[in-house]
């Protein structure tokens, strides 16, 4: 939250935060990691020291471990794990954060804390170790345990420091300012305790195999303060549990991409606790002793350590698979259910084969209890595919989504309604990181994190040759998209563009339907009604004439022309609407009657049969309709002398044609807006309206209609 202080900057005086606020300037060295400038000369001259320090430790590392892997006897499976495995690669997790990410501090602070946990430590580790078993205690090895155990406690102050400054690297509040002076105070231990112990103190962990090595800066006025310090130093990874609650706080505070961030180190930094804590556990139940305990604890403290900085990687990179709630959430169910499956599979198995072992020989026992266990794997395996299916869903087929989406068509035509299911039904199908679909209207959908990344698909929404938008696709989750899946993805855009141009030709026809009853409204109040009211007016003043005997017959004959032209007015209204002749007589009949009318020449071609063939209303409707308006197009635009018009029924299609000899247009670059209306009445009986013109060249406009007989 930014803040403004206009008096008081005036002034020179920045105020100070209210409690729990982020304090606006940094004031000790411990604040200078929220001042981390994401460029400029001090970062450049930070990652030029820290490389140095990279590359002398990797010149220096490589020797050693390869020293140390050769010379070990017997070899210790923890140890060669960690030298060869663990320690390269923790390194190398937190170089490829801070290269991947160069704005962002957390890779900086993730290399210097896998280089003073793992790298500087190890340094003096192996060659301390190999000599000591081979020669004993020398004068130099307590520098090399107290470096290494300095070296692990502030990389393990980073760690926490990493924990609280995610996602963005920066201390934001104050208390997390404190946090890092009281952690401060934990690096000063080793070196105190050299003081107050007679021994170098390391972890139980470091240096195995090698005795008690005397620190030759004890003093023994302060013996009775070595027990403490080393009490605290034990104490210190308490500071984790104030680390967790730090960023508990922040995340309260934090947007939604933050808290996203954030709950992938919280998953991974809780994970790895309970892995740190299982060998004690099995250990306080009396599963295992004291010798287990430090070999399995050596172990699980490898992948406890992988599986934080995996988390730091996923919070800091944000990929786009990445979805913590999911993966935590079905992680864990899963992880119940196949433990539960297996326990019911090895439960079954043992009963039967204890049961059988109490009353046969061993052989026989062990045979039969094998024969089981291969009957049941069947049975385990429909379970462990039932449970995959309940957590992480069923990935329809290909079949299955086009079926699926076929019937969201049926139950509804709305673009909007069928934008999201189509962008839903393609990730399910297709196991995408993400779809997202938009209209040229605007409209758009989006299912899944895209992160910003370019789609590797992007298949637009057509029917015909008229784009309505476009479906962009993400990655696979695994795996690329082939043919087959391209395919799909088109053929459910189209469908939906089928959808929405159907959707919108009905909105059309609805908008034209109006205008034209209004049209009719208009013509009859500013014709026929206005007349009418005329007339009845002059009838009243004929009324009046006649009773004073004023009457004359040519009156009489003026108000009968005039009854006699509304009537004809009226007559020609109502063949616009719907002319008597096309229901008793016939599409030919109609257009015959039509054509008679106007005042060029038209020539009507069609088979004498189409006169006894009656179509559907509808059908009759579009096809007069069509060639009225095509005519009346001619006699606005053409300024022809000759028109014909045809009409022949062919394949279960009737077939029309209007072609006058005016001077034409260009029918690529004309707008045919008076056409919209008779092109959306067509389209919607499933025909096809066309055009042909050319400037002097006459036009020429065809409509096909499907007719049920």
């Amino acid at each position: 939250m930014e803040r403004q202080y206009e008096s008081s900057d005036r002034a020179g005086i920045t105020p100070a935060p209210k409690l729990g606020e982020a304090d606006p300037t940094p004031s000790s060295a411990a604040d200078a990691m929220d001042e981390w400038p994401a460029t400029g000369q001090n970062r450049d001259v930070r990652r030029r020291i820290l490389w140095a320090i990279v590359i002398v430790g990797a010149v220096l590392y490589v020797p050693l471990a390869i020293w140390g892997l050769t010379t070990w006897q017997p070899v210790d499976v923890a140890a060669v794990v960690w030298v060869a495995g663990l320690v390269p690669t923790m390194v190398g997790i937190s170089i490829f954060i801070m290269v991947k990410r160069p704005d962002n501090p957390i890779g900086e602070l993730a290399v210097w804390a896998t280089l003073a946990i793992f790298l500087i430590p190890t340094l003096p580790e192996i060659p301390t170790t190999i000599i000591y078993d081979e020669s004993g205690a020398q004068g130099w090895m307590w520098a090399g345990m107290w470096l290494a155990m300095t070296a692990g406690t502030a990389g393990f102050v980073l760690m926490m420091a990493i924990v609280i400054a995610l996602p963005n690297g920066k201390l934001r509040h104050r208390r997390e300012r404190t946090f890092m002076r009281a952690s401060s105070i934990v690096v000063l231990l080793p070196t105190v305790s050299l003081l107050a112990n007679e021994f170098v103190y390391t972890h139980s962990q470091s240096f195995i195999g090698v005795g008690e090595i005397a620190s030759p800066l004890f003093i023994d006025a302060l013996a009775p303060a070595g027990p403490v310090l080393i009490a605290l130093l034990s104490l210190a990874y308490a500071l984790f549990i104030w680390a967790v609650w730090l960023q508990v706080m922040r995340y309260r505070r934090s947007t939604e991409r933050e808290r996203r961030q954030i709950r992938w180190v919280l998953f991974g930094g809780v994970s790895a606790i309970g892995l740190g804590v299982f060998p004690s556990v099995l250990e306080i139940v009396g599963l295992i002793g004291p010798v287990v305990h430090g070999s399995l604890a050596s172990l699980i403290i490898i992948p406890a350590f992988l599986l934080f900085m995996g988390s730091v990687v996923i919070a800091v990179l944000e990929p786009a698979w990445a979805d913590v709630d999911i993966v935590i959430r079905k992680s864990f169910v899963y992880g119940v259910l196949s433990s539960l499956i297996l326990l019911v599979y090895v439960g079954a198995a043992s009963a039967l084969g204890v049961a059988a072992g109490a009353r046969l020989e061993v052989e026989v026992a062990i045979v039969l209890t094998v024969v089981v266990a291969l009957l049941f794997q069947p049975a385990r395996n429909r379970l462990q595919t039932v449970a995959d299916r309940w957590v992480f869903g069923v990935r329809p087929t290909k079949y299955e989504a086009v079926a699926e989406f076929g019937e969201t068509l049926e139950q509804s035509s709305d673009p909007t309604e069928l934008i999201p299911q189509l962008v839903d039904t393609v990730r399910r199908a297709l196991g995408l990181t993400w779809v997202s679909a938009e209209l040229d209207d605007g409209s758009r959908s989006t299912t899944g994190d895209r992160h910003g990344e370019d789609p590797v698909l992007t298949v637009p929404i057509r029917a015909g040759e008229e784009d309505f938008g476009s479906i962009e696709c993400g990655p696979k989750s695994e795996g690329s998209l082939d043919e087959d899946e391209r395919q799909l993805v088109r053929t459910l855009a189209g469908q939906v563009g089928l959808a929405v141009m159907n959707a919108r030709l009905a909105g059309r026809i609805v908008t034209a339907a109006e205008s034209e009853r209004r049209r009719i409204e208009r013509n009859i109040h500013d014709g026929a009604q206005q007349e009418l009211v005329a007339l009845v007016a002059r009838l009243g003043m004929a009324r009046s004439a006649a009773s004073e005997g004023r009457l004359s017959a040519e009156e009489i004959d003026d108000l009968q022309s005039e009854a006699s032209q509304i009537l004809k007015d009226l007559r020609e209204l109502a063949q616009g609407i719907h002319p008597s002749v096309l229901s008793d007589g016939g599409i030919l009949e109609a257009v015959e009657e039509r054509c008679s009318r106007l005042p060029l020449k038209v020539t009507v071609d069609a088979p004498q049969e189409l006169s006894a063939i009656r179509y559907d209303d509808d059908i009759e409707g579009a096809a007069y309709f069509f060639v009225t308006e095509a005519l009346t197009n001619v006699l606005k635009h053409s300024d022809a002398k000759r028109v014909t018009v045809s009409l022949r029924p062919e394949n279960g299609h009737l077939r029309l044609s209007v072609v006058d000899d005016g001077h034409g247009f260009d029918a690529l670059n004309t707008p045919l807006n008076g056409l919209a209306g008779l092109s959306d009445r067509v389209q919607a009986l499933g025909g096809v309206l066309a055009i042909t013109s050319r400037p002097s060249g006459g036009t020429r406009v065809d409509a096909t209609l499907p007719v049920d007989r």
